[in-house]
């Protein structure tokens, strides 16, 4: 007997979550080279993903509504 797992791969760069609206500005969590990821927000001004202020939490992404634009 077989048994499929459905797997989602955690290249480096590959965004897991979001984006995501908090508050007045968009998040993402994106995949790490060793398995861990980083939480990024949006600057609308240069168009560009930076990595988020320590502020910003895992939880508070993952909860957040989805923005339901793309970038």
């Amino acid at each position: 007997m077989k048994t499929q797992m459905m797997h989602v791969a955690k290249d480096p760069g590959r965004v897991l979550v979001g984006p995501k609206k908090l508050g007045s500005c968009y998040a993402r969590i994106v995949a790490d080279k060793d398995g861990s990821g980083r939480i990024e927000t949006f600057d609308p001004v240069s168009g560009t993903w930076s990595l988020a202020p320590e502020s910003v939490t895992f939880s508070e992404v993952w909860s957040a509504p989805s923005a339901g634009i793309v970038f």
